[in-house]
């Protein structure tokens, strides 16, 4: 599900998959800046910040976009009596420190790069809203090869 709304906030993504225990759940929040200027977590300016105001700001991020009550009761009435894993998908950051504070603190950290590379190289089919978009990835990765491919017979060629 995307765009939950949870008052005035919302939730990126919740998906959930049905396992042999019963439900893996997982909450994503998705921030996609190719020139971050300010931070992440806490007030987003670009002001420079110590550790310890990094920190801060993660926690409070962290709060407002997966700990706050409104998301646990919304998460909840949605599917009660499971464990929630949370899941941040990014492209650039400014300060990579906050990254690592959001691993520490039960955070996935998934970067935008890495999940479009996945996509673009896996075999399956893909049936969804993103389907053209894969199929356009996938087929700039083979006009790469192709002309890798085509560079490098040329050179062995002019070897000779």
């Amino acid at each position: 599900m995307r765009g939950v709304k949870t008052g005035l906030g919302e939730i990126d993504f919740l998906a959930i998959r049905p396992n042999s225990n019963g439900f893996e759940c997982w909450q994503v929040e998705v921030t996609v800046s190719f020139r971050p200027i300010g931070y992440i977590g806490g007030n987003t300016n670009a002001k420079k910040r110590n550790s310890a105001e990094v920190e801060h700001g993660i926690d409070a991020w962290i709060s407002k976009k997966f700990t706050a009550e409104r998301k646990v009761q919304r998460r909840k009435k949605i599917l009660p009596n499971v464990e929630w894993h949370f899941v941040l998908v990014c492209a650039e950051v400014k300060a990579f420190e906050e990254l690592d504070l959001l691993q520490q603190k039960g955070v996935e950290v998934l970067r935008y790069k890495d999940l479009l590379d996945e996509l673009a190289s896996a075999k399956t089919q893909v049936n969804s809203t993103a389907g053209n978009i894969v199929e356009i990835l996938r087929y700039v990765n083979k006009a790469k090869l192709i002309s890798s491919t085509a560079a490098r017979s040329l050179f062995s060629f002019k070897s000779m």
